[in-house]
């Protein structure tokens, strides 16, 4: 799904200089398949993880606003409807609703175990598992590693070029992203957005390589129902 140019632009001095307007947090985990998001006290994510045969690929989002709950030996289960976005469009209202399956997301401290209540598309093979419940030692398990600053999850909507961004102009590079690629949006400006990419081909050794560079803001799209959507749910 990705074409990345040899060279890995990664412009960590662009961290300090990030524009404010920050809506929450990326959550990033050991595996790098997963992309959490928190706005508030809303949690949504995607799951994704490629290899020659399998594409395990969903994203998900707090039930109708469902609040969190105690659970079983002080995990937090949070519902979740988990989704796959449709063919003619990425948008949420577009999304294929055959695949619209219920959810948990059980959280203590760094720990998060993600459950669904029947398989979804492409998974349940070795690109990801997510049927077995809390307390199996199956389970799907990740830990929080890091947390960062972000405006969102996005997906790529088209075939979009990386730029550089260098003395006040942005320099198109060799790489591009594809359609359905998950990008977390760190910065926008002037109609380009600063977007950081996790590689989920299994099969290929640049499998979790991070690159960071600018896109096009119309390249992409947000395919999480809003909050006040979700509410009326």
């Amino acid at each position: 799904m990705i074409s990345l140019s040899k060279r890995i632009f990664v412009a960590a001095i662009m961290f300090g200089k990030i524009a404010s307007g920050f809506a929450g947090e990326a959550i990033l985990f050991d595996d790098p398949g997963l992309i959490g998001y928190r706005d508030g006290e809303s949690i949504s994510g995607l799951y994704d993880a490629e290899n020659e045969k399998f594409s395990c690929y969903f994203l998900f989002s707090q039930d109708g606003g469902a609040r969190p709950r105690p659970n079983i030996g002080g995990y937090t289960d949070t519902a979740l409807l988990t989704f796959i976005p449709g063919d003619r469009s990425l948008e949420y209202n577009d999304r294929n609703r055959f695949f619209d399956i219920p959810g948990n997301l059980y959280r203590e401290n760094d720990e998060w175990v993600l459950h669904t209540s029947s398989g979804q598309a492409g998974c349940e093979n070795s690109t990801g598992g997510f049927t077995f419940k809390l307390g199996s030692k199956e389970a799907s398990r990740y830990s929080v590693e890091e947390t960062i600053p972000a405006i969102g999850i996005r997906l790529i909507k088209r075939k979009s070029f990386l730029y550089n961004y260098q003395n006040g102009k942005f320099l198109a590079r060799r790489g591009f992203l594809t359609k359905g690629n998950a990008v977390i949006v760190l910065e926008k400006r002037d109609g380009f957005s600063l977007v950081r990419f996790s590689d989920p081909r299994l099969n290929k050794d640049s499998y979790g390589k991070i690159t960071i560079n600018w896109i096009h803001t119309v390249d992409l799209v947000d395919p999480f129902p809003s909050i006040i959507r979700a509410l009326k749910q």
